[in-house]
């Protein structure tokens, strides 16, 4: 049993080393990567940077994880998606200042979580910690023991091996169809409505982002005032990055329509939001860097059909914020070819509320 398991580790993909990962989806740019136990966001997403050297580079949380390559036009072969790499403003300071200096982007389009600013959510993970990452004995053994208790899986995996496959790497992306493309972005694992009746909004996430922030929990607890220690650490990162020459473009992601409207009207939580919206934009300028403010998708002429669940926008709401961006001479500057793509996507018929039609 031990064998096998081993064999059907190592034939999915799911222990493969972060090295190995990368070189696949150098040869095959079609394959998805994804682990059904350890994600290794951190540490797959920061050797790409170090390996790729992308002078157009997206970083943030899972929110950020939509942008693609084809969206940039002529620099498409320049760009790449850490979406993940950072959860807290502590990452992000860590990858301002551990990012070797030949290795830092001509540009860098930064996601800020609100949470971000909020000392009662502490940070999950510690930055060097995460990108250190591998597949040693420790993680062998978590993947042995999560194959052993989800048998269909070890059995699929295992014929598999007889009959072949999916090009895809790591158990999630071969069986759940979802996972990180060669550019760092997401694709998703939900499909999207075939029908115009199915285009309704579903906040897939459990529990819902609105009960959580109505009972004021997770990434919502209440905050009279954001933490001037975290927005100085903002300060001093985008400082670091400006030293560096990297021209840094913020982006304050989206949340679906009921949960901006509880985040704007809740006493718990509308002093915290206005100074959210008020202050992280001023930093930005304060370093002469645009910054696009998402937070509501009707800003954009869309609604909560863009979204996915409640905090989480597909696709086609990344083409509309690429574009309102290009309206910063600075950044139309260095993306040649960026508003063709874009606006063909956003004319085109086959483009839906997730999925932009971005060309061949």
């Amino acid at each position: 049993m031990l064998l096998l398991g081993e064999a059907v580790l190592q034939w999915s993909g799911e222990i493969w080393p972060i090295e190995r990962v990368l070189a696949y989806q150098r040869m095959h740019p079609e394959a998805l990567f994804l682990r059904a136990t350890d994600q290794v966001f951190y540490a797959y997403k920061y050797r790409a940077i170090v390996e790729r050297r992308p002078r157009i580079l997206v970083a943030g949380s899972s929110r950020t994880m939509k942008f693609r390559a084809e969206m940039f036009g002529d620099r498409a072969r320049d760009f790449y998606n850490a979406g993940g790499i950072l959860n807290s403003l502590r990452d992000a300071h860590d990858l301002a200042m551990l990012l070797p200096t030949s290795r830092a982007p001509d540009v860098l389009l930064l996601g800020v979580d609100l949470w971000w600013l909020n000392d009662l959510v502490a940070p999950t993970y510690r930055f060097e910690t995460e990108i250190a990452k591998g597949t040693g004995i420790d993680e062998h053994i978590v993947a042995m023991r999560w194959l052993i208790v989800q048998p269909r899986s070890y059995a699929a995996e295992a014929l598999s091996i007889v009959r072949g496959g999916s090009p895809a790497i790591g158990i999630s992306a071969r069986e759940r169809g979802g996972g990180f493309r060669a550019d760092g972005s997401f694709k998703s694992r939900v499909a999207a409505p075939q029908t115009e009746r199915d285009w309704r909004f579903v906040d897939r996430e459990t529990p819902p982002i609105i009960d959580r922030v109505r009972g004021a929990y997770a990434n919502f607890p209440p905050a009279e005032r954001m933490s001037s220690e975290r927005l100085a650490l903002l300060d001093r990162t985008l400082a670091r990055l400006q030293q560096r020459h990297v021209a840094v473009v913020g982006y304050l992601p989206p949340f679906a329509s009921e949960v901006v409207a509880a985040l704007r009207s809740d006493p718990r939580h509308a002093r915290f939001w206005a100074e959210f919206r008020r202050a992280v934009p001023e930093v930005f300028r304060r370093h002469g860097f645009a910054l696009v403010d998402a937070s509501e998708t009707s800003a954009f002429g869309m609604d909560d059909r863009a979204m996915s669940d409640g905090e989480h926008a597909e696709e086609t709401f990344h083409v509309h914020v690429l574009k309102a961006l290009l309206g910063d001479d600075r950044l139309s500057e260095v993306l040649p070819g960026a508003r063709a793509v874009l606006d063909r996507a956003i004319a085109s018929p086959r483009t839906n509320y997730w999925e932009p039609d971005l060309g061949s």
